[in-house]
């Protein structure tokens, strides 16, 4: 598939949020579908094309997440970019394909495509983990990003991906913001400044800033210290995205406004931090009959 740059693009936010809202119903009566003919096997079969099922959907999905840390630790930040871009875009080729032709097995199929992309570009990155421990994985994540919620007082109505904490060292003036939207330079700009206001677009709160206190900076500083850092280490202004590589709204963001983040963690202007919180993967999760009953109360 090739972009098609005309699309719509409020079509497209449109169709994410009907795409996120329908696919833990729809992937668990589609399974299983076959892949087109187009696509390769996975890395994980022995050669025979997979029908994709919200099993290898999680799987693939959890899996991209163990990737990107993996490329991290191997080859460095200024990959790990490449590689987030790169299966970002895979993402959102499918969703654009799904909004002009209705073809739900697009929903299924992107997890996959993005970890076949992975295995190939990384063998030694593409791991075959236990459902077990995946499950575990995710869990952990969630319950982290709880934690992280309760001690900086995040709405729950922020509380999906991508989302932000733009961070200011030098007088704690911290911004937290959720979406795919340009608010988070905006951010950047008032942390520097050190301007506290609540961010909005047509009435609605997209994010907000406080001078973060003693035990706050406190969370902050370990959420810098155990996540993912590329950029200039020493930069007063700490930008963390926690994310999914699965997530329709991160891959928006990232083809949207990625390259512009990308410049300034190039440039030095910025420290940038990538911490995992799983909100779409528990999707395919919670419509596997494998899976749901491991996840548990996770899936509501």
């Amino acid at each position: 598939m090739s972009r098609n740059t005309n699309i719509n693009k409020a079509l497209l936010i449109t169709v994410i949020v009907l795409a996120v809202a329908l696919v833990g119903v729809l992937v668990y009566f589609l399974a299983p579908i076959h892949k087109p003919a187009s696509t390769q096997p996975s890395s994980k079969s022995t050669g025979q094309v997979q029908a994709i099922t919200p099993t290898l959907a999680f799987e693939d999905g959890v899996g991209n997440w163990f990737g990107v840390v993996c490329v991290y630790n191997k080859y460095g930040g200024n990959a790990t970019l490449n590689l987030l871009n790169s299966i970002y875009s895979i993402a959102y080729e499918y969703l654009v394909a799904y909004s002009q032709s209705n073809n739900v097995t697009y929903l299924l199929d992107y997890p996959v495509a993005q970890y076949e992309y992975l295995a190939s570009k990384y063998p030694q990155c593409a791991f075959n983990y236990t459902d077990q421990y995946l499950v575990s994985t995710v869990m952990g994540a969630i319950n982290n990003m709880t934690n992280v919620a309760t001690e900086l007082g995040i709405p729950g109505n922020l509380l999906g991906t991508p989302l932000f904490i733009v961070f200011n060292r030098e007088n704690n003036i911290t911004y937290v913001l959720a979406g795919a939207s340009p608010f988070v330079f905006e951010a950047i700009n008032y942390a520097k400044a050190g301007n506290i206001t609540v961010l909005t677009y047509q009435g609605q709160e997209l994010g907000y800033g406080f001078r973060a206190n003693s035990t706050q900076v406190g969370v902050i500083n370990g959420i810098i210290s155990s996540g993912l850092r590329v950029g200039n280490v020493s930069s007063p202004i700490v930008v963390i995205e926690y994310l999914d590589p699965v997530c329709p709204y991160c891959a928006l963001f990232q083809v949207e406004y990625g390259g512009a983040l990308d410049s300034m963690v190039i440039n030095g202007s910025i420290l940038y931090v990538v911490g995992y919180f799983p909100t779409h993967v528990l999707g395919y999760g919670c419509s596997s009959p494998t899976i749901a009953p491991m996840l548990g109360p996770y899936c509501g």
